[in-house]
């Protein structure tokens, strides 16, 4: 791990992160990568969390990945209605003849969340939170607040503590929100009380931070009076993780050509288009079927495990594996899929978290996604391998590329490693601690900065 470079006091930030180890996902990475690195920069992570979170995995070996220097706080109050439904969940796992009947209930307990939580069903946890949070400032001499979205109940405790305690505040969108492609709140009282509280804290926060650069500028739009307090970045990949060797290869492993997509394989990364490629390739390898093998590491519905396997192309489905596993398949595949949402406003400017760790494994990528979007840019831009729009007969010869440099001994290569500095977690760990300090300054005026726009992780 990167050591200090000077000897000073070492700063506390308070971290809000909901979801936070064990809890799994992708989603945890950002926050959980920043603790880990923040105390090599002189500065001692909080970490403010909830219980289990519902409908995420459960990783605990993520926890074994942070330093002592990281506290950790959970706060179960405000989460009764999602422990009784996971209750209710279980009991009709175990007895015969209830299942219908949690199931019914479920759906209204589910539509009972939805309807009265606001801005998300963690809101009732960001509510009681602030009088502990209050007093935890004050004891432990909390120096700035860092808070990351989703959900948006982070950012309005975030909020709440910055007005309490005029401690200087990081706002991290690691996705857009009312602007995100997939946001579809179409009730307007709804869709309005999100944008005014977006709005809010945008306006409020010090910082507030971009994970690409299209996203950031989309970001400061709404606030272009204070667009110097906009920050760019990225995710990345932590180079502790590619540590432990791969597993040597089967005979029978060897003689196949594994594409694999890491992550959750759901209807905003599978489209007709993308299984109409599928599915001509499947026609273009013939009897070289059983030498190439599509698979998914990761959650899949039903009906899309259904969709990819009616198009003939071999395939497998591991379900959830904890994060090590996940990097395992990743640089032990012969090339890997990321595949970006078609539609929705703003769908160019998402680069797919998975990318960073993609890049990192050295295998070749196929990147299914808007022309000219952001993750096509960084995968052209670090000569990591093949990007296409979604054009069913581009994605077939892409695939029939990689598959054909395979069977003939000549391979396409991956990001080379002198290209993955910039994406390295400590690399951006120390521009957080950076910005931190910064706000932490004498001279520094809460919400208020006179920065220059900066974009982190950027080729």
């Amino acid at each position: 791990m990167t050591t200090m470079t000077s000897k000073r006091r070492r700063h506390r930030v308070l971290m809000i992160a909901a979801a936070f180890p064990p809890t799994g996902g992708s989603g945890v990475q950002r926050p959980a990568k920043f603790a880990k690195y923040l105390p090599a920069f002189g500065w001692s992570p909080i970490v403010w969390a909830s219980g289990r979170m519902h409908g995420l995995p459960e990783d605990a070996t993520l926890l074994a990945d942070l330093p002592s220097e990281v506290t950790i706080h959970r706060w179960n109050r405000g989460l009764a209605m999602r422990r009784w439904q996971r209750r209710l969940r279980g009991l009709g796992d175990r007895v015969a003849g209830l299942s219908r009947i949690t199931q019914a209930v479920d759906w209204r307990v589910e539509s009972w969340i939805a309807d009265r939580a606001w801005p998300d069903d963690c809101a009732a946890w960001a509510k009681t939170s602030v009088a502990p949070l209050r007093r935890l400032i004050r004891g432990e001499g909390v120096d700035a607040i860092y808070s990351t979205y989703s959900p948006a109940s982070n950012h309005l405790l975030a909020l709440d503590l910055k007005t309490a305690t005029h401690r200087p505040w990081i706002a991290d969108f690691r996705d857009l929100w009312t602007d995100e492609c997939r946001y579809d709140e179409v009730a307007p009282d709804r869709r309005r009380a999100d944008r005014e509280l977006e709005q809010t804290i945008l306006e409020k926060a010090d910082v507030v931070i971009g994970v690409s650069p299209r996203q950031t500028e989309i970001l400061a739009g709404h606030v272009p009076s204070q667009r110097a307090k906009f920050v760019t970045m990225t995710n990345g990949f932590d180079p502790d993780d590619f540590r432990s060797p791969c597993r040597e290869k089967t005979d029978e492993a060897g003689a196949r050509f594994v594409l694999a997509y890491v992550g959750r394989f759901d209807r905003y990364r599978v489209n007709a288009v993308l299984l109409d490629g599928f599915r001509r390739f499947a026609t273009l390898l013939g009897p070289e079927r059983d030498r190439f093998v599509f698979r998914v590491v990761g959650h899949a519905t039903e009906d899309t495990r259904a969709k990819v396997t009616e198009t003939g192309l071999p395939c497998e489905f591991t379900g959830p594996v904890q994060h090590a596993e996940a990097i395992r398949e990743m640089t032990e595949a012969d090339a890997l899929l990321v595949s970006t949402a078609d539609s929705g406003p703003n769908a160019d400017s998402v680069i797919v978290g998975k990318t960073f760790e993609y890049l990192a494994s050295g295998r070749p990528i196929l990147c299914v996604g808007p022309r000219d979007g952001e993750c096509e840019r960084i995968v052209r831009s670090c000569k990591a391998g093949l990007t296409v729009s979604f054009d069913a007969p581009a994605i077939a010869a892409a695939l029939n590329t990689l598959f054909d440099g395979w069977r003939s001994g000549r391979p396409l290569g991956g990001c080379a490693a002198d290209r993955l500095e910039p994406y390295s977690r400590a690399t951006l760990t120390r521009r957080l601690a950076q910005l931190l300090d910064g706000l932490t300054e004498p001279s520094a005026k809460p919400g208020a900065t006179s920065r220059e726009p900066v974009a982190i992780g950027a080729p």
